[in-house]
């Protein structure tokens, strides 16, 4: 009886202090509602009622609750700690100044309220109704409630109440200097730093308990905008400018600079917060104006090894996208941060664990990786001579071995990236992702820039473009460019737009973007158009141009036909550009996650992806058969990336020189992307063949198992057989061609197929010696029956250095045979007849018997 009668002596006093809590709140409330107070009075009861109680008791358990990132199985892969820096400290280790600056600046009457400051309610309240701002009246207390108990990305009026309500409650459950020490341990101050002792360490390389007051109240001052205010900030090396002040650059990648804005937001409100302290008393005139003196940006020390994080590339990457998407979803940063390190999240990312770790076994394997051309292994090394590991696993300047790699699997049906890797042989940290870092494409563009554009404008996969000498650099006007490096600078003369590709013609890609509209502008424009819609990023035009040391640079060029770009593209975004083609020709952001869920298992964001049709399918299904034939045929550029029984179609590319490798490629369930290369460019002694084959290796395994499925063919695509000379229908003649039938079967679109005969082969007399074609005073003994072809636009050898392609011996002469200039050499037969030869002799050229000839004469 007595233990039931405590009990509820227990339930009465917590219902009693509840109350004492509402009655506060009411009364502020209605002092500041004055009309309608009393259906205020009536939400307040409401939202009180169901909010959920609190026990500060287990405060800095709260601190800190991971959030996990989960594969597509929905097993545990990451649980992410906070790398937001947090060093948790006593009370009395903080020095009274750093105290008395955070109550300064944000809440000078903490010592003395109830949890909630009615005052300064009131304050913002006038201020705002006079002014139209959104001053702020938050205490400590209801900071650290909101910090500990709610989410700051809620601002609806009921999170309002709750969160001072709860202040008050902290203030009836916790001794003011509890309060105020678990404040100063969880408060974010920006660059990954939670609590005074990171701030301390992150920006200054010291304890709290060394801070001076002028530092003391510049971290103070980061609080309002933590991200803003920060006073260092970390850029990629590219990004480095020289008004930067740089601060730290031991990082390969990263450098740490000074804030430029420094003067502006965060010495502005340093001295804001000194000269709140002075005006409460916390310091006097003269600790004020030394503080003032105190140049305390050149005490500014950032702790490298604080803001370093140690990660997996697929984690880093979920991690910044999962930032990005609660930004977007109207998160500040610094609320978007503090959720992913410390609210507890669930993430469901889209890693494919099995796939990952088969990445992973095969990077660490150096065998399936070329070498460093020798003549620029001393520019790696920074040396000469090498040793035995050297020559196989070629370690830079900087510790790290080279050529490096990267490479992406994924879904293309959805976007999905399953695996993804940033470098080889790397462990610890893993900051820099390559597979995220632009690079030249080399011709693994052109399946984007030229010939998705080229089909889906009306080109088919028999358009015949003349693979000759073209003069398309205004630089060099009278020199041929391109050059095709499968012919070692050579031409193959009249090709289908399938064997070009197949081939990898430099000079039919650049001819061929130069084709996609009415003038030249306006085709590198297509081009360009068409790569932004397939998602690539970094192409630059006259209105984004690229700026370096002042000058513009931009992607307008036809170079861009051939991936000489001004940045380049990473391999996410390759992957992603090929998977239209994969897709159907529908273009879908990737996504590292699916959706995220908060510590209570509530759904608070879902990740579907941004996604728009870039060609029909149609357009889609015929580039992948081009590029299937880059894989099977026998002049294609990428055989070793076939995988057996399981269709694959991609395209690789080589960059000037072999500094770049890529291969990429898809299948009907995965696509896939290789770049190989050197952090710094230089040579490989093996291109786009050695991406190709890690491509296949490595996709091989990915597939093993699966059952044989084929690229599904769309409606209204049709067969047709075609001459592969001048792109038509097949005349007899087509099949007579001196290199043997040049009929094939070939897919198009319906309504786009050839409905005109071929016109390039002709069957002509030739006058043998002379080359040119026959006239009536050519003997029959010098005559030969051809069928040869005639070029739809005549191409003259003495116009172009004396260059013939590889077809010009099968070209119809376009002079006729005349004695008078060109002689009666071998006009006459030899009448010379062996004794005894009966009958005389046969011409092998014309089968012409030369005794019926004379016969004849």
């Amino acid at each position: 009886m007595s233990e039931k009668k405590s009990q509820g002596q227990n339930k009465k006093n917590k219902k009693k202090r509840k109350m004492g809590v509402i009655k506060i709140l009411l009364v502020t409330i209605i002092l500041i509602g004055f009309i309608g107070a009393g259906a205020t009075a009536g939400i307040a009861m409401s939202v009180i009622k169901t909010a959920e109680p609190i026990d500060a008791s287990n405060i800095y358990e709260m601190l800190d609750q991971s959030s996990f990132i989960l594969d597509s199985e929905g097993q545990v892969i990451e649980q992410i700690e906070s790398n937001n820096f947090r060093v948790i400290i006593d009370y009395a280790e903080m020095p009274k100044h750093l105290k008395d600056a955070f109550v300064a600046i944000e809440d000078e009457r903490f010592w003395t309220h109830k949890g909630i400051d009615i005052k300064r309610i009131f304050g913002a309240f006038w201020t705002n109704l006079r002014t139209g701002s959104k001053q702020g009246a938050s205490t400590i207390n209801q900071q650290l409630a909101i910090n500990l108990y709610l989410n700051r990305a809620d601002k609806r009026y009921t999170r309002k109440i709750k969160d001072a309500y709860y202040g008050i409650m902290l203030d009836k459950q916790l001794s003011k200097e509890q309060i105020l020490e678990t404040y100063l341990n969880t408060i974010y101050l920006g660059s990954s730093a939670y609590g005074v002792q990171a701030a301390s360490q992150v920006y200054f390389s010291k304890d709290a308990k060394e801070l001076t007051i002028a530092e003391s109240a510049l971290i103070a001052a980061i609080t309002k905008y933590p991200s803003r205010n920060t006073p260092i900030i970390t850029l990629e090396k590219a990004d480095v400018e020289e008004h930067h002040i740089i601060l730290d650059d031991s990082d390969p990648v990263y450098t740490i600079v000074m804030n430029e804005k420094i003067d502006e937001y965060t010495i502005t409100r340093q001295k804001l917060v000194l000269n709140s302290m002075k005006r409460l008393g916390y310091i006097t005139e003269t600790q004020y104006n030394l503080a003032l003196q105190e140049d305390v940006k050149s005490s500014l020390k950032p702790n490298r090894s604080i803001t370093e994080n140690i990660s997996s590339y697929f984690g880093d990457l979920v991690k910044k996208d999962v930032i990005s998407a609660l930004e977007e979803h109207g998160y500040s940063n610094d609320e978007a941060n503090n959720m992913l390190y410390s609210g507890g999240l669930r993430i469901n990312s889209t890693l494919n664990t099995k796939l990952q770790k088969i990445l992973e076994e095969e990077y660490a394997d150096s065998n399936n990786f070329p070498k460093i051309k020798s003549s620029d292994k001393t520019t790696l090394l920074k040396k000469e001579g090498f040793s035995e590991d050297e020559q196989k696993n070629l370690i830079d300047d900087k510790g790290q071995i080279q050529p490096q790699s990267a490479m992406v699997i994924s879904d293309h049906r959805t976007g999905e990236i399953k695996a993804i890797i940033g470098g080889r042989m790397i462990s610890g940290q893993k900051i820099f992702n390559r597979a995220l870092s632009p690079r030249q494409p080399g011709s693994s563009i052109k399946p984007i820039a030229v010939y998705t554009p080229a089909i889906d404008r009306g080109f088919t996969t028999s358009s015949v473009v003349d693979d000759v000498p073209g003069y398309f650099n205004k630089s060099t006007p009278n020199t041929p460019w391109p050059k095709n490096l499968y012919l070692n600078g050579g031409y193959r003369g009249l090709i289908t737009l399938r064997e070009a590709l197949e081939r990898s013609s430099n000079l039919v890609a650049v001819k061929l973007g130069s084709m996609l509209a009415a003038n030249k502008s306006d085709s590198i424009n297509t081009m360009l158009s068409y790569m932004k819609k397939m998602g690539i990023t970094t192409v630059h035009t006259g209105e984004t141009p690229l700026i370096i040391n002042g000058k513009k640079y931009t992607d307008e060029t036809l170079s861009t036909a051939l991936g000489g770009m001004t940045r380049g593209v990473s391999p996410l975004e390759m992957n992603a550009a090929f998977n239209v083609l994969a897709n159907k020709g529908t273009y879908i952001k990737p996504i590292t996650f699916t959706s995220i869920y908060d510590r209570h298992d509530n759904l608070i964001f879902e990740n579907t992806p941004e996604q728009h049709r870039v060609v029909t399918p149609q357009v889609a299904y015929i580039v992948t058969d081009m590029l299937r034939g880059v894989v099977t045929s026998s002049r294609g550029t990428g055989g070793k990336a076939n995988i057996g029984n399981i269709p694959v179609a991609g395209k690789t590319g080589t960059t000037d020189d072999r500094k770049d490798a890529w291969f990429i490629g898809y299948t009907p369930y995965y696509s896939a992307s290789v770049w190989i290369g050197s952090d710094q460019p230089v040579s490989l002694d093996s291109g786009s063949s050695a991406a190709a084959a890690l491509w296949g290796k490595i996709m091989k395994r990915v597939h093993e198992g699966f059952d044989f499925k084929d690229f599904e063919m769309p409606s209204d695509i049709v067969k047709v057989d075609v001459c592969t000379i001048s792109g038509k229908l097949p005349s007899e003649s087509c099949s007579l061609d001196p290199r043997g039938s040049t009929v094939r079967t070939e897919i198009f679109i319906k309504g786009t197929e050839p409905t005109e005969k071929c016109d390039a082969h002709m069957r002509a007399n030739i006058h043998i010696p002379s080359g040119k074609l026959a006239t009536d005073l050519v003997p029959p003994w010098q005559l030969e029956s051809k069928v040869l072809v005639k070029r739809p636009i005549p191409y003259y050898p003495s116009e172009n250095g004396g260059i013939t392609p590889l077809d010009y011996v099968y070209e119809m002469p376009t002079e006729y045979y005349n004695p008078l200039t060109d002689g009666f050499e071998n006009s006459f037969p030899d009448w010379s007849i062996d004794d005894g030869e009966m009958g005389g002799n046969y011409n092998e050229h014309n089968g012409i018997n030369i005794i019926e000839s004379q016969n004849n004469h």
